[in-house]
């Protein structure tokens, strides 16, 4: 396995354990240094019934489910970028100045750099462009991130924040948007919503997205991915659709973990089973 590690840089806590935690557990316990970096603290994100969290301290909560789920993981590293949330598309925080969606992209993508060049990943993975359902904060993510892997490898783009680095790969999270449809209506047949996206959704039905060329399969850490998922209690309670799941019909879902890889372009039909292949 190449001597440099894995970068991860999503806009939310619990983004990545449904994307790529089970993939980043993986490479953890081979040794390889991986990295959580998060745009926000999911300031204006959702309450799950039961939770104390409150409007005024979720940011705390959420940071603190994030660690959680990353020390389930075996990741100890942990970083987040200080924007904030912008919130579900259309609503009023999306007007908030500090918003993530509303940053300035050179001021992102400079932060992004020199992370990248401090760590020296040799894969670094985001979002696509779909942003899974179309959040703004996760498109923003797969914008910028994409910038700055590029741009961490030019010379003569932000000289004072560290020395060029060009990581090897860079990767998209592809959510298998049939394969969920297809769970979330088995659910319905039993009675269990699950929330989230349906098939009358024409606007995130028809979001772009990217092609699978990457799969790996992580049903032995099946496990260790829903007890990480379950860690942001924030965000999924005892009564969330996800939950009361029966076992078998998560475990069909969330036993493999699906990527594109951007760079280097991979020939039509390849499908990689590693995000380390070939490096």
């Amino acid at each position: 396995m190449p001597e440099n590690g894995l970068l991860a840089i999503f806009a939310h806590p619990d983004d990545e354990t449904f994307g790529v935690g089970a993939t980043m557990a993986r490479y953890a316990a081979k040794g390889i240094p991986v990295t959580m970096a998060c745009a926000t603290r999911g300031e204006v994100g959702e309450i799950a019934p039961g939770s104390d969290a409150t409007p005024e301290n979720l940011m705390l909560y959420r940071a603190q489910e994030l660690r959680d789920a990353m020390a389930i993981l075996g990741v100890d590293d942990v970083r987040f970028f200080g924007f904030r949330d912008s919130g579900m598309q259309g609503t009023e925080d999306n007007e908030d100045p500090r918003a993530f969606m509303n940053a300035h992209a050179d001021g992102v993508v400079h932060l992004m750099v020199r992370l990248i060049r401090e760590l020296k990943p040799a894969v670094v993975v985001t979002w696509d462009k779909s942003g899974g359902y179309g959040h703004p904060d996760h498109v923003a993510c797969h914008h910028h991130a994409t910038a700055a892997f590029h741009a961490a490898a030019d010379p003569s783009k932000y000289p004072t924040s560290g020395q060029p680095w060009q990581a090897k790969a860079l990767f998209y999270t592809s959510i298998p948007i049939d394969e969920f449809m297809k769970m979330a209506a088995e659910l319905r047949e039993r009675g269990i919503e699950l929330g989230g996206p349906t098939e009358d959704d024409t606007d995130m039905m028809q979001l772009e997205r990217v092609p699978v060329n990457c799969k790996i399969d992580v049903s032995d850490l099946y496990d260790r991915k829903m007890q990480a998922l379950f860690a942001h209690k924030t965000q999924i309670s005892d009564s969330d659709g996800l939950a009361k799941a029966p076992d078998d019909i998560r475990r069909r879902f969330f036993a493999n973990e699906y990527f594109h890889r951007a760079y280097p372009t991979l020939d039509d039909g390849k499908v990689l089973d590693d995000l380390f292949a070939g490096l």
